[in-house]
């Protein structure tokens, strides 16, 4: 019997439906050959011949990353480059070098899988300062190289707005310019992290051996639907309308006044913050507006691709202990004292295993009606596509046309030790 019993045994759970969301289904059918007609698009590409190329790869767990760095290095090498990977990742993997390699092995990106060398340094060179004296940093072995080539997804942040936020001036700026260059774009908080990536991005594009950027875009379903490879001075140009573009493809949770969120998993691979703060409407930085629609919200585990960052935890009212044991100090707190925030980093309440984490938020809902709980349960803020709603909100979803629902619901099932499992898990049960 577990301690909290007591407490929590008057906790009903409500059946719970399966529900299908409908988004916008524009993909790449071909990612290999369109990276391809890319990059060969690429004014004076020929100039890689017979020199080396920084390949920047970040920790995001992007849409097909492995064959989109294994088609660019295979593109650049039959025009003649000689390539190694640095890993462009700011203060990710407790801000140390060795960490970043297996955070990008975890993605799928090894020295083996690619055939190329990955050189990792925290180290850096200044390449300039902004007109306010700011110096502007670049990943030391990326700006020993001949070339820099990165690559990005372009997405709206979940800290900051601004004409830039996830992208290609991102990731010369908190990417390539490591901790120190991270550190340095932050330095004025959040509020004005917009102004600062600009002013910073604006002397990496300036001064910078960065060749061009291969720029990605995800809709809904986490699948690629665009590849367009950007030169250097192209960049600052275009991505502000490609931001536009992509925010159409963000996805949403349909309901409000939820009583509980479920939150599978959190982690690094999935966004910067573990989930996605524009998707729950819960910010790690003051200063964003949210529009709450849940009164609580609970995390089950932490990604192994995290690596034990668990950035974005303090998101969170409640987390499973399995989540919270997976969580390293020391992987987790350089991100927040890099960017000046600590929401993120907080430890909410922890309970020993999952069926106790969802009962406490239940009990800790205010003003619930337990009669009709109004619950909804993600996997991840990538996968949006599928969820699990409480009976109290199937009417709801039936009356939308974009949402299809079981006719039947189902009890949550857990395992013997209390962790919850899917429904291709019950089985086992």
């Amino acid at each position: 019997m577990g301690i909290y019993d007591d407490i929590l045994d008057s906790v009903r759970l409500p059946r719970m439906y399966r529900v299908s969301q409908e988004f916008a289904r524009d993909r790449v059918t071909d990612i290999a050959r369109t990276i391809r007609r890319e990059i060969s698009q690429i004014p004076d590409i020929g100039r890689v011949r017979g020199k080396q190329v920084a390949l920047a790869v970040g920790s995001r767990g992007i849409a097909n990353l492995p064959e989109i760095v294994k088609t660019v290095i295979d593109v650049l090498i039959e025009h003649g480059a000689s390539l190694f990977i640095v890993p462009a990742m700011g203060s990710h993997g407790g801000a140390i070098a060795q960490n970043q390699k297996i955070i990008l092995e975890h993605l799928g990106i090894s020295e083996q899988a690619m055939g190329v060398p990955i050189r990792a340094t925290m180290d850096t060179d200044c390449i300039g300062h902004t007109p306010e004296g700011v110096p502007v940093y670049f990943d030391h072995y990326a700006n020993c190289a001949d070339f820099t080539v990165s690559i990005a997804r372009i997405k709206p942040h979940s800290s900051f707005r601004g004409k830039y936020e996830s992208g290609m001036v991102k990731m010369s700026v908190i990417g390539l310019g490591k901790q120190r260059g991270a550190d340095y774009c932050h330095i004025k908080g959040m509020a004005n992290m917009g102004a600062n990536l600009e002013k910073i991005g604006r002397v990496h594009m300036e001064r910078s051996n960065l060749l061009f950027c291969l720029g990605l875009m995800e809709n809904a379903y986490d699948q690629t639907c665009m590849i367009r490879a950007f030169p250097r001075d192209n960049i600052l140009r275009e991505e502000p309308a490609l931001l536009e573009k992509a925010k159409t493809y963000l996805p949403r949770i349909p309901f409000g006044n939820l009583d509980l969120l479920v939150v599978d998993e959190i982690g690094k691979n999935i966004t910067g913050t573990g989930m996605d703060c524009n998707i729950v409407q819960r910010f790690t930085s003051e200063h964003m507006i949210a529009r709450p629609f849940t009164k609580r919200l609970v995390v089950l585990d932490l990604t192994e691709e995290s690596d034990g960052n668990a950035s974005g935890i303090g998101l969170a009212d409640i987390a499973s202990r399995r989540a919270f044991e997976k969580m390293s100090m020391s992987k987790t707190y350089p991100n927040g004292l890099t960017a000046r925030t600590t929401l993120g980093c907080k430890i909410p309440i922890i309970m020993d295993n999952d069926f106790d984490t969802i009962r406490a938020g239940i009990k800790t809902a205010p003003d619930a009606d337990y009669e009709n709980l109004r619950i909804v349960r993600i996997k991840n803020t990538l996968r949006l596509d599928e969820m699990e709603i409480s009976e109290a909100l199937v009417r709801e979803a039936q009356a939308m046309e974009h949402i299809s629902a079981d006719s039947s619901g189902s009890p949550w099932r857990f395992s013997a030790d209390g962790i919850l499992l899917g429904r291709e898990d019950e089985t086992n049960v």
